[in-house]
């Protein structure tokens, strides 16, 4: 039977299937083994997200971690339309999560990072446990999430959740890559691609600069250019539209993304639009609501990644519930009033 659990909801709650779960951006507990640029949940619309969530400290289970990494990769590998995502949760750096996987995944298929206090895990899956996952539909919810792996008998291998046909059939079946470019890549363009194919689009133009200027190189770089502009330009039209609508319930999340494209795409057209369409919002009652209700729920956030009593819990649960009713009319409210309304 497919269950979800609500995102964000670290009180592991579960919803019915029928209830759509948006997936929380990624927030300021994850740093990335990217350089100069984070991965963005927004900019990864319309692909199918699997983030895997790991603990490095358990004998057993780096016994058979590396097949599983393996077998996710070798499942998703010749599929543009998937992103993979590799997260750290027990504590360490990035270069920890990076030196844990060696050898266990490609880090130019997989994006690394690490989560500070499991935070991200637990607004995604509702737990903090050794091996979990979560699936991230191309319409940006949790799809679904659970154990990534369970002992099938005995000394057996580990059966991967994750990767089960009917998850895949589920979640990938609507997941599209995000470039069009209509023909064939050449291979010194590829690490350019393997960058936007991953929502890093500012990193992506950026490398893609100094080889433009290579003969052999300068039309399927033109091609390669024009069709990341494309997804940019997209995905700023999308947030617009929906910025522009009054009746739109999920406004401020495209406040919030058309604001981190004018930070990534600074001093560029991307930037002007993104600012044109959200200046005029900037000082609105609706947006300081808004932002009055993230500040809060970031904080009853931190305090519900530290509820690990059953009084803790229920102190976290009626805060949430009475956010959920005093913030009503925003984003976070709903999301509060989602995880505390379940009837399982």
């Amino acid at each position: 039977m497919k269950t979800r659990l609500i995102a964000l909801a670290i009180l592991g709650m579960w919803l019915s299937p029928a209830m759509s779960t948006p997936a929380p951006p990624f927030g300021n507990s994850l740093t990335w083994n990217t350089s100069k640029e984070s991965p963005s949940l927004d900019a990864l619309r319309g692909k199918a997200v699997l983030v895997v969530f790991f603990q490095s400290w358990c004998p057993i289970c780096n016994g058979w971690s590396g097949a599983m990494f393996k077998s996710i990769t070798e499942q998703f590998e010749d599929q543009p339309q998937v992103v993979l995502i590799a997260l750290k949760t027990d504590g360490g750096s990035v270069r920890e999560a990076l030196d844990y996987l060696d050898g266990k995944v490609d880090t130019d298929r997989w994006l690394v990072g690490a989560d500070t206090n499991a935070t991200y895990a637990r607004q995604a899956t509702g737990v903090d446990r050794l091996y979990t996952y979560a699936w991230i539909t191309p319409e940006g919810e949790i799809g679904e999430s659970g154990k990534a792996g369970s002992t099938v008998s005995g000394s057996n291998p580990k059966q991967y959740w994750a990767t089960r046909d009917d998850a895949r059939e589920q979640f990938v079946a609507s997941a599209k890559p995000l470039l069009a470019t209509g023909q064939s890549i050449p291979e010194p363009l590829r690490p350019v691609a393997r960058l936007a194919e991953q929502g890093l689009f500012a990193s992506a133009l950026r490398e893609l600069q100094p080889l433009a200027g290579k003969p052999d190189l300068s039309e399927s770089a033109v091609v390669l250019r024009t069709a990341i502009a494309a997804a940019v330009q997209s995905s700023i039209d999308r947030h617009t539209a929906a910025l522009a609508s009054s009746g739109e319930s999920d406004r401020y999340f495209s406040y919030l993304a058309l604001i981190d494209i004018k930070d990534r795409f600074a001093n560029s057209t991307f930037a002007r639009m993104a600012d044109e369409a959200t200046t005029p919002h900037a000082n609105s009652d609706w947006v300081r609501r808004e932002e009055e209700a993230r500040r809060a729920y970031d904080s009853l956030m931190r305090k519900a990644s530290r509820a690990d009593d059953k009084r803790s819990i229920e102190r976290v649960t009626k805060s949430l519930q009475e956010f959920g009713a005093a913030h009503s009319d925003t984003v976070f409210g709903r999301i509060a009033a989602a995880a505390t309304d379940s009837e399982d």
